[in-house]
């Protein structure tokens, strides 16, 4: 009988878990064209700024991995 309670509580767990991640993942929507256009005009000036501190070849290997991040969410 307790065998069958917790499985119960378990699967009940996981059931509601489920939903709410559900529900948070829909409610994320895709960032504005504003917003990106604003993250890419922010995301040049931070490249030009490491450019001027360090050098082209450190700001060139940042960028790489900063645009990667920016085109997964404001490009596909």
């Amino acid at each position: 009988m307790t065998f069958t309670r917790t499985r119960r509580s378990a699967a009940l767990a996981g059931v509601i878990a489920v939903a709410a991640l559900g529900s948070a993942g829909s409610a994320q929507a895709a960032p504005s064209a504003e917003h990106c256009d604003a993250r890419l005009d922010k995301l040049e000036a931070q490249f030009y700024a490491m450019e001027d501190q360090r050098s082209y070849e450190a700001a060139s290997e940042w960028w790489d991995a900063r645009w990667h991040a920016y085109f997964q969410s404001c490009v596909i």
